[in-house]
């Protein structure tokens, strides 16, 4: 494909026109699904303000070897607004019958969550056993681990210019996404800019409905843990979460991915890749890190 921050538009366009469109029921509304490649199946769910564009860097080199399976998440992107109460265990039936929708209720996939995504991969997991094989939690909520105050976003709706509104942008993925100020670039600003304007339920309201205890203690699956050494949702209480997903599964890795923040799979993209696919394809017991 062409370099993604030439034209990001183009690039994203054309990304999402190599997939498949699929559309599954959440009660009145409908799940919006982007689904590329084929191979054994990898459900990837976005954090909160975001959409399938959290995994931009991802999709392409994924689907060489898996089928990969991209929700928009009830309120966020093109799909419909959960109705209310929102909860994560609520968010999480709609995209576990989506699944169930579109593979069948027998076929095993796996499934990886970034952010509030991994609290709903999570509950998804459980709602999906023994389909479920492996979760990959990529800077979760949902931990019940400790974490810093982390300087407030700067907002971005009232602004009068497109050019104030994009530098708002740049400014967020700094404070929150992107550790490296010289990895924010032009495709990063423009998903940022776009999951903005189309989220409409926030990522800490449903990420304070439910905990990863309440659905991933003894889930039979494989459990794996990434997080950014700069993740302001998380630093400096990485040995906290590491024994906690030690709690859920006494083999479960965890990884802490050197000079990079939050959005891991987009600032290390090309690492994060060859590492899933590793998890994904490995055979016996995870390398305990």
């Amino acid at each position: 494909m062409s370099d993604p921050n030439a034209n990001p538009a183009q690039f994203i366009a054309t990304l999402e026109k190599a997939g498949e469109r699929r559309v599954t029921q959440n009660g009145d509304g409908d799940v919006v699904w982007r689904i590329w490649g084929q191979g054994e199946p990898l459900v990837l769910l976005h954090g909160g303000t975001g959409s399938w564009l959290h995994w931009v860097r991802n999709i392409e080199t994924l689907a060489r070897d898996f089928r990969v399976l991209v929700p928009d998440l009830p309120g966020s992107g093109e799909s419909a607004s959960p109705a209310p109460p929102i909860s994560a265990e609520g968010v999480a039936r709609s995209i576990s019958a989506g699944i169930a929708s579109i593979l069948g209720g027998e076929t095993p996939f796996s499934i990886a969550g970034f952010s509030m995504g991994g609290l709903i991969a999570g509950y998804v997991a459980s709602q999906s056993t023994p389909r479920a094989r492996q979760v990959i939690l990529v800077g979760s909520t949902g931990m019940e681990a400790p974490r810093a105050q982390m300087q407030p976003l700067v907002s971005w709706r009232r602004l009068p210019t497109e050019e104030e509104k994009i530098a708002a942008h740049r400014r967020n993925l700094g404070i929150l996404m992107i550790y490296a100020p010289e990895r924010i670039d032009a495709l990063a600003v423009h998903a940022q800019a776009r999951n903005a304007v189309a989220s409409r339920v926030r990522g800490k309201h449903v990420s304070h409905t439910g905990v990863l205890s309440r659905c991933l203690t003894g889930f039979g699956g494989r459990i794996a843990g990434i997080w950014g050494e700069h993740d302001p949702t998380a630093a400096p209480h990485f040995e906290e979460r590491r024994v906690r997903l030690r709690e859920f599964r006494p083999d479960a890795s965890f990884e802490l991915v050197a000079g990079v923040g939050h959005w891991v799979q987009y600032e290390a993209y090309e690492w994060f890749n060859k590492r899933v696919a590793a998890l994904l394809n490995a055979s016996g017991d995870l390398v305990l890190t």
